[in-house]
């Protein structure tokens, strides 16, 4: 029973630190933050995680974990390029589902601990390939198919959209709206050759 306790105290403070993670960033985070978030007890805090790090990497653990579920709940299409596209959607509702607070964790986290935070920063480069490899197989798939060029090279094109999709999810914060996003994904979409699907 207290096992059971223990995991679900864990699992609530990452549910709730995630989202105070993703507005206000890790730096600008203190403990005190997350005690008050959360209710939980310093003592209960420090029981599941040893220090400030430990529980911010996990939190970005957490996030990583949601977020690529989510993804491949989200694709649907039987096809390679109807897949970017399920992707490329799941990323625009997701962000308009949170009304376009907060932006992209893992961006934020990049911009903010890339200098500063070297296991911060390898965790969030492993996030970003491994959005990118999916893009990529996808890509691949495509080519085989004939629905790219032959000379299109996945991994670098897989890089472009992440990176199209990154500065837009930016822009959407800022101006707390979706127009940013979605024409991201249009030009997307032009590059691939998909505006008539």
């Amino acid at each position: 029973m207290a096992y059971a306790k223990g995991t679900m105290t864990r699992a609530r403070v990452l549910d709730r630190a995630i989202a105070l993670i993703n507005r206000k960033g890790v730096g600008n985070t203190s403990i005190q933050d997350i005690i008050d978030n959360t209710g939980v007890k310093k003592g209960n805090l420090y029981f599941h995680f040893s220090s400030k790090d430990e529980l911010g990497l996990s939190i970005i653990m957490e996030a990583r974990d949601r977020y690529f579920e989510y993804l491949s709940k989200s694709v649907t299409s039987p096809d390679p390029l109807g897949k970017i596209n399920d992707v490329l959607r799941a990323v625009l509702e997701y962000h308009r589902g949170r009304g376009f607070i907060g932006g992209c964790i893992f961006g934020n986290t990049a911009l903010e601990m890339a200098d500063s935070g070297e296991e911060y920063a390898d965790l969030v480069r492993d996030i970003f390939d491994r959005w990118t490899n999916i893009l990529a197989g996808f890509i691949r798939e495509a080519k085989k198919r004939g629905d790219l060029p032959s000379a299109v090279r996945p991994a670098s094109l897989a890089r472009h959209i992440v990176a199209v999709m990154e500065g837009s999810i930016m822009l959407a914060r800022l101006y707390k709206r979706g127009d940013a996003i979605e024409d991201g994904i249009q030009y997307i979409r032009t590059l691939l050759g998909m505006s008539g699907r």
